[in-house]
């Protein structure tokens, strides 16, 4: 068999991105458990059976949509770079991100209905463990360049601290918003002047 022409992996690319779409939609709009491919199919145009050529089950529609706002996210390519050029600013700047609220009310439903599902389903459990398990060693990996003398008890205790503000605001923003509002005024000004503090006492010789 040959080679696929472009204009037809160009079709399939386009077929996957509608379809993730509207399956973001339902899963926000209806949880993930009341969602079945039934739905998506209706929704979306598209038969149930090009869905399971694309995606081998629900779960997979699901772990595609988090890679991908996880990439857009986590931005690990840049966090690199700046480790290994020794950037202490833009790795700052990195982790601040961690007590930011940039994200939409829509992005943050999204991630809660994860956590809830993930009580459920072992499938979407692994998938949550693996995000978490990604951006744990991202944020630790920036906390050691930002401040190697730290231990690394100390950096696994912050690392927590920062992902549990993080996750704690970001659910506060679905059920609370008022509330998530005050904490993202304080949560910034905190992590902001813990990261001072690293600088100043565990920064390289």
């Amino acid at each position: 068999m040959g080679p696929v022409p472009a204009s037809r992996g160009a079709r399939a690319d386009t077929r996957r991105r509608h379809l993730l779409d509207v399956a973001r939609v339902l899963f926000v709009d209806q949880g993930f458990h009341q969602t079945g491919i039934a739905q998506i199919a209706a929704r979306s145009g598209i038969r149930v059976g090009q869905i399971y050529r694309d995606f081998e089950s629900k779960e997979a529609i699901i772990a595609a949509i988090c890679e991908e706002d996880m990439s857009g996210w986590l931005e690990e390519d840049a966090l690199a770079a700046a480790v290994d050029a020794r950037d202490l600013p833009a790795i700052r700047r990195w982790i601040a991100r961690f007590g930011e609220q940039d994200g939409s009310v829509e992005e943050c439903r999204m991630m809660t209905e994860i956590m809830a599902e993930a009580g459920r389903n072992p499938r979407v459990a692994e998938i949550y463990r693996n995000l978490h398990a990604r951006v744990r060693t991202c944020l630790s990996r920036a906390l050691t360049a930002l401040a190697p003398g730290m231990r690394a008890a100390e950096v696994a205790a912050l690392t927590e601290l920062i992902l549990v503000m993080g996750s704690g605001t970001m659910s506060l923003r679905v059920l609370d918003p008022e509330g998530a509002d005050l904490a993202g005024r304080i949560i910034p000004k905190l992590l902001d002047r813990e990261l001072d503090v690293l600088a100043r006492t565990h920064a390289a010789p």
